[in-house]
């Protein structure tokens, strides 16, 4: 402790952090061996530590030497080598055991040991557990293979029983373990709680004339002391460093240690947190708001509850002040006898909730980033104890004002840190945490908020009327354009019966008619009708009065009347009797031509030449530009029968 201390220039306080496993087990030795030794019966306690325990007890001359050089010689003076050692030697395992956790915990493996012994029993007990599993097996997509195991006690469902048990039994035993070391370090700190403050001061009574004396323990000093070097260093530690301190004051205030002055104790401790508000990292403030939480419910507890006053703060020697304390806060002398009343507690209290409040209001207000940080963490953190005066609370509401606004503030962080304090703070309010709130001041409050809220409704309300009138608006705006567009409206209106009934009376619309060479049929009764066309009408589509002939002669384009102009494929109409001819001669020309019958026409001639010259027979045509002329049969006979047309003077050969 001292080497690391000396040579390697270690805090006194993290030195002791890193040395106090070993320096535990050398103290809880012996009592862990009687410990073992009861448990098992016929086994012999264990003997003395071992060697490389031995510098580390603290008995021994090295570490009761090292408190000199741990501590400055004015502390020496104020704080006792016991003081020093039992507070920094000691844990949070060592000072409370939570029961409540451990029963619970032990409360629930139990139950689910329970579960599992009757899954493995079976019969009416079981029932209900495994509906249960073969509901979930079932609803997870099982068949029935998978339903039954998942209702079947397993080796799976075995090795977790007996792991639960094992669990069951090391927490029992760890819970009985620390039980009895909270039991053993509570009788020790009863054994030596005479020798753990320094006796500095003597006050003298006058009374009747005669000057008595009384020696009593109410050093001014220690305080201040026992803030600096042990409070203070360690609780900013660690999270469980800080509990232990809170936890520590406590117990000492419990056991009312001779000269343990616990109101002058939190005052040193408001100080020093204020103060350190403004150089603290994100963690210190964390393990800070922690201790403070923790001392605060002791706090809030005796001012705001009577019976709790006089129970655990009256006629202790916490109670008690210091001359110097009692003089500089207007506190009466009796004070340092018996202790103070209720309404000295409550002017203290006032000062301190003042102090805190100021100094997380400057944090708030400060354009350093990290000042503004570590009051946000530390006030979030305490929000259930503290504040509990209204004017303090309205003045840290009003300071957060600033930090929430999006203009204001161009750190996001601290912009959504503040938004959530602000509303933890606005909850705590409302469920009654300002206790010193006045009645009349609470009323007309909550009846403002009730006339903003129904304010916030209507506003909500019209907003809605608002939106649903603009998407109306857009909705007929829709339709009129879609009528603009040529795009027919859609109708919305209800329709009237008599609308109904004489769209329907006129019945769906015929089929178009087939050609007249259609199938007919001849149904057992009635007139012969044909497929598809108009029962008992005609099928052709020309006027009245037009035979089938003029009809395929019109719809062909031949007749003078009945020429219709036509598409030359390049956007231009053309039309007339020479379009017509045209036509007639195509279609005439698209038959196989016939033996002696000549496939190239002179163009406005209706001479025919034969291609087997004077002779009456048919000969192959033979291929343009052959100079041959050769009409060989296999040569011809090779792609089969040629022929040659040309449409309007220009010529194309195809087969």
């Amino acid at each position: 402790l001292v080497h690391l201390h000396q040579k390697y220039g270690i805090d006194a306080a993290v030195a002791w952090m890193l040395c106090r496993p070993l320096v535990r087990k050398s103290m809880f030795y012996m009592d862990d061996g009687k410990l073992l030794a009861a448990s098992k019966s016929g086994s012999l306690s264990p003997g003395e530590p071992p060697a490389y325990l031995k510098p580390f007890t603290t008995s021994s001359p090295e570490m009761t030497t090292s408190y000199q050089s741990l501590l400055p010689s004015a502390a020496l003076e104020n704080i006792t080598p016991t003081m020093f050692e039992t507070f920094y030697s000691l844990a949070i395992y060592d000072m409370v055991c939570p029961e409540e956790r451990y029963n619970i915990d032990i409360d629930r493996l139990k139950k689910e040991c329970e579960r599992l012994t009757q899954l493995q029993t079976g019969g009416a007990a079981a029932r209900g557990q495994m509906s249960v599993l073969a509901a979930a097996a079932a609803a997870a997509g099982g068949n029935y293979e998978q339903v039954r195991r998942a209702t079947a006690f397993t080796k799976t469902h075995a090795a977790e029983l007996d792991r639960l048990k094992r669990n069951v039994d090391q927490l029992s035993k760890d819970f009985q373990r620390q039980k009895k070391r909270c039991g053993l370090v509570l009788e020790k700190l009863k054994g030596k709680k005479e020798s753990l403050i320094v006796e500095s001061e003597k006050v003298k009574e006058e009374a009747d004339g005669t000057t008595p004396s009384k020696n009593i323990k109410n050093n001014s000093k220690f305080a201040p002391a026992f803030t600096t070097f042990c409070i203070y260093p360690r609780c900013l530690l660690s999270p469980e460093d800080s509990l232990y301190c809170a936890h520590f004051v406590k117990l000492l205030h419990k056991i009312r240690v001779p000269g343990f002055l616990t109101i002058e104790l939190i005052d040193n401790i408001v100080n020093a947190v204020t103060g350190s508000f403004y150089c603290m990292t994100e963690d210190e403030a964390g393990n800070c708001s922690i201790f403070l939480n923790e001392l605060w419910k002791c706090v809030n507890a005796w001012r705001y509850d009577n019976d709790t006053f006089a129970s655990e703060l009256k006629d202790t020697p916490g109670s008690q002040l210091s001359k110097a304390f009692a003089e500089e806060h207007d506190i009466e002398i009796h004070s340092l006898t018996s202790g103070i009343t209720h309404d000295d507690y409550k002017a203290i209290y006032s000062q301190w909730h003042h102090k805190i409040g100021s100094a997380a209001i400057g944090c708030l207000q400060s354009s350093e980033y990290m000042h503004t940080r570590a009051a946000l963490i530390v006030l979030s953190r305490i929000v259930q104890v503290f504040p509990t005066q209204p004017k303090a609370g309205d003045r840290i509401l009003k300071t957060l004002v600033p930090l929430q606004g999006d203009d204001n503030n161009a750190r996001p962080d601290i912009r959504a840190t503040a938004q959530g304090y602000s509303s933890q703070l606005t909850k705590a309010r409302d469920e009654g945490m300002w206790k010193e709130e006045n009645i009349t001041v609470t009323k007309a409050r909550q009846e403002r908020e009730k006339m903003k809220a129904e304010e916030r409704k209507k506003k909500l309300a019209k907003q809605h009327e608002d939106l649903k009138k603009e998407s109306e608006m857009i909705s007929r705006q829709l339709n009129d354009n879609n009528g603009r567009d040529g795009r027919r409206p859609r109708d919305d209106r209800p329709r009237q019966p008599w609308a109904d009934q004489r769209m329907h009376s006129r019945g769906p619309p015929p089929p178009p008619p087939l050609s007249a060479v259609a199938p007919k049929f001849t149904p057992k009764s009635g007139d012969p009708r044909e497929l598809h066309g108009r029962p008992g009408g005609d099928s052709s589509r020309g006027r009245p009065g037009m035979d089938r002939g003029e009809v395929w002669e019109r719809d062909r384009g031949v007749g003078g009347s009945g020429i219709r102009p036509s598409n030359d494929g390049r956007g231009r109409q053309v039309g007339g009797a020479e379009s017509s001819s045209r036509g007639v001669e195509r279609r005439k020309r698209s038959r196989s031509p016939e033996p002696g019958e000549d496939t190239e026409p002179l163009r406005g001639s209706t001479q025919k030449r034969s291609r087997g010259g004077e002779r009456g027979d048919w000969a192959a045509p033979h291929r343009r530009g052959d100079p041959s002329g050769s009409s060989d049969p296999q040569q011809s006979s090779r792609g089969g029968a040629r022929r040659s047309d040309r449409r309007g003077g220009g010529g194309s050969s195809r087969y």
